[in-house]
Order: C-alpha cells, then structure tokens, then sequence
C-alpha cells in the first residue's frame, strides 16, 4: 500500500528536496525513484463561496495532469498563489501539498482561499482635480471642486470575476455611468467583454494651458461641458500570462459655444463640439508577482489607436503607446523598481487642444512636478525607485471586525528612494509653458504604505530641477 504525506510533512517535502539538490544521495534517489518530477493528480479547492472552482483552476495556472519537475515545484507553486492574487479576489491564499503518493509520484494539492468582499455600496466623495497634491496645493482645498454620490459595484457577480458597475454622481463633475465586465464567454475560456455607457456634465472645464498649469473656466449658470460616451471591448487571453484587447468608441463632447472664443484650438477651428469614433488594439504581458504592488517579475503593455474613422472629420489621430516596467528583488528585503512609458502620435496635422494630455496625469509624471502638466503629442517617461522594507505585520482583529475576510490586516511599509525623468513634444500650444518641449528631472524620498498587498498608499518628499522647487506629495498607486 502507497504510504501518503501528511499536510505539514508534504508542505515542506519541497523545500527540502531543493536543499539537497547539491548532493549525490539527491542525485542518486531521484534516479532509482524516478523522483525527476511528478504529476498532479488532484486539486482540491477549500474557502470558495463564491468563487467558481473552474474560474481559480483557469487562473492559477496549474491544471490535473500536469507534470512538475521536483526542482520547480516550489517555484511553481509560489507564481500560481501570485496569478490568483492578481485576480483581487482574495485577501489570502495558501497552496499546500496535501498528498504524495511515494510509488506513483502523484500529488493532490490543496488550495485555501479567503474571498474578499464583492458587494460595494461605496460612498462617493472623490477630487475631480487630477490629483490630492493640485486640489490641496493650487485650488486650497475648495470643497466646491468635489464629487459626490454613490458608486455600486458587484465584484464577481456570477462567480468568474465578472463586474457589475453603475456610478451616480454629482458636485463638480456630473456622472451617470454603467459597465458590465465579463473576463470569459466561451468554454475555452479564452474570449471575453466590455460594455459601458457614460453621460458626463459640467459648470467649469479646463480650456487651455499656461505656465504648465491647467486654466479653468466656469460659468455658474449652466452646464457648459457635456460628454457621452460608448464603449464596447472584447479580449482574448490564451493562457494566464498574456491577453489582447480589442476595443470600439464613440464620443461626444460639446462645450458651450461662447466659451470656445477662449480658446480656438480646443476642437479646433473654433467648434464647439467633436465627435469621433475610435478602434484600439492592446497586448499586456504579466509576469509580476503582484501587480498592485509588485516586488519580482516584469510587465509589458503595447497599444495602438486610431481615433477618427472618416465618418466625422471632428479629430484624426493614431498613437502608439508603451510601457515595460521591471522589478529586481536585490535581498529579502531590498528591491529595484524601473518603469518606462512612452506615446508616439503618427498623424503629422494640426491637433486639437482637446485631449493633448502627456505628462502631468494619472501616474504618468515626473516626481517633483506634479502640480505642473505638460501638454504633447509624443512622451517619454521613466520612473525609478529603490524601495527597502523597514516594516512587514499581519494584525489579526478576530470578531472586532465584523467582516471574517479582513480580520486579518496586512501591512508592509517601505522606504524609497526615486529618480525619475521625462520628455514631452509638444509643436502647437507652446506659449508660456516652459516645461514643453525639454527633458525634465525629479526625485526624492518617500514612504509606500501597502494594505493587504493591493492598496498602497505613498509619502514623498520631490524635488524638480527646472524650477528647483520642493514638496511632500500624496500619492496612490494602482495596477499600472
């Protein structure tokens, strides 16, 4: 009769076979047990209650009947637990070897989840400037530029991390929008979409750039910006590394005809309104352990877009854009961040102000400048940080937290140190904006605050090196 490994026995089994790789009494069982890899030969999931065992068997990469060389199996089963992390559906997750059949080589895994919470009723009370740092540094924390409302959203809502989404929002920006997002519809799991519907009004839009800050007017009467938006994607993931997006747009955006005296070139030639539709391609490649806040692997994401298909005459553009970003563990506890974006525009004609965005939005900035934008066609970017773990706990609140999936409170805390430089092309909204057009430096210190490996939250002091000004910025970091 087969003799079988108990869990904890079975859990360390690998590590050790590993740590006796270098003999020859390692060398010499694996040739007379046939001990060179084995088999998976059951799965058992444990913790999913509304999970799908066929959506977490699709993700983790490791199917029934797969063979595992013995040297790999560690390793394999630390990048499976980090392909299920990638899909925030859990706040925890151990993969153990429950079984292992000493005659067969086969071994039945045990994978032990604990599911975050997938209904959201969530408040919304959100900046509509483009960061924390410009609302409270240049528009001195006026509560008038706020939004608020209520955003819904049922994560995994049938079982297979699909995503139901209606957002109701009011103050400065006005919203109503609704998104279904669905990862895979066919057996195969490989195809899967994208719908969304969006209708956007506001008293005060940004018309124009000047000193490399954005320049605002408001008309508190009516609503002199009007958006609506409709947005259909597919995708296409082969396996658990790479995917491809495909993705068609229409948009309307209209501003009111008196304001777009201001500023000529914000449609251009005067208009007051656009309309275009658009087609997009995407490729990523992820190979990150955790891709909200990584410490090892790489990341690579290409795109290209064509907005304006000739069925209006409203915008004509096609961009390429890139981003590849690294990830070094130099020791346990020292790690090397780099990330290199960059955006090429191929249509060389006269481009509206309108949607002429680079440098300055989102997490695509050098530090240092964050309370500046730089306006462009075409950028590059690079960001670079050398980040050291000062601080790693898991708090465990048992019943003082209702909620059983985060009674257990991770946290890590790293020190950085950054350095980061860009540039930005920009050949028609030059004036009075001296970042364009130059190479750009900037860096600092700060500290990243990472809560239950996927929220982190980051304190930097930066400094720039065209106007050699310095300050602590609030950051945030999403996936990419």
């Amino acid at each position: 009769m087969s003799r079988l490994c108990t869990t904890w026995v079975c859990s360390l089994l690998p590590a050790l076979l590993l740590s006796w790789t270098g003999s020859g009494l390692m060398a010499q069982s694996q040739a007379d047990a046939g001990l060179d890899s084995v088999k998976v030969d059951r799965i058992l999931i444990e913790g999913n209650k509304k999970t799908k065992e066929a959506y977490i068997l699709r993700e983790m990469g490791i199917k029934v009947g797969d063979r595992i060389p013995v040297t790999d199996l560690q390793s394999t089963l630390v990048q499976s637990r980090s392909l299920l992390q990638n899909t925030g559906l859990f706040n925890d997750i151990q993969i153990n070897i429950a079984e292992w059949d000493e005659v067969t080589h086969e071994v039945t895994l045990v994978v032990e989840l604990s599911e975050s919470w997938y209904i959201f009723p969530i408040p919304i009370l959100s900046l509509a400037d483009r960061s924390f740092n410009v609302w409270w540094k240049v528009h001195n924390r006026d509560i008038n530029r706020l939004n608020y409302g209520i955003n819904f959203i049922w994560v995994n809502f049938s079982g297979v991390n699909d995503k139901i989404k209606l957002n109701l929002q009011g103050g400065y920006r006005r919203r109503v929008r609704l998104q279904y997002d669905r990862p895979y519809i066919n057996r195969q799991k490989t195809l899967g979409f994208s719908a969304r519907y969006e209708i956007v009004h506001q008293r005060e839009f940004q018309f124009e750039t000047r000193g490399n800050k954005q320049q605002f007017y408001r008309d508190e009467e009516q609503l002199i910006f009007r958006r609506q938006r409709a947005i259909f994607g597919m995708s296409y993931r082969p396996g658990v590394v790479s995917s491809h997006g495909f993705l068609v747009k229409y948009e309307r955006n209209r501003i009111d005809p008196e304001a777009s005296d201001l500023n000529p070139g914000y449609f251009l030639n005067g208009a007051d309104q656009q309309r275009y539709f658009q087609l997009s391609y995407s490729f990523v490649r992820e190979r990150r352990d955790n891709k909200f806040y990584a410490l090892r692997g790489t990341y690579l994401g290409l795109s290209a877009s064509k907005e304006g298909l000739g069925i209006f005459s409203e915008r004509n553009k096609f961009l390429t854009e890139g981003t590849f970003a690294h990830f070094w563990p130099i020791t346990e506890k020292i790690n090397l961040e780099t990330r290199l974006k960059a955006r090429k525009e191929w249509v060389q004609e006269a481009q509206p102000y309108f949607g002429l965005t680079a440098l300055g939005y989102g997490e695509t900035f050098v530090r240092g400048y964050e309370l500046y934008i730089v306006d462009g066609t075409d950028y590059v970017l690079s960001q670079n940080s050398l980040r050291f773990r000062i601080f790693s706990k898991v708090f465990n609140f048992g019943k003082i937290i209702p909620l059983e999936t985060y009674r257990k409170f991770p946290i890590d805390v790293y020190f950085t140190v950054n350095g980061d430089f860009g540039y930005a092309r920009n050949d028609f909204f030059n004036e009075e904006n001296p970042l364009n057009n130059r190479w750009l430096r900037g860096g600092g210190i700060g500290l990243d605050f990472v809560l239950y490996t996927k929220y982190a939250f980051q304190f930097e002091y930066s400094r720039n090196h065209f106007f050699k000004e310095g300050g602590i910025f609030l950051n945030y970091r999403t996936r990419i």
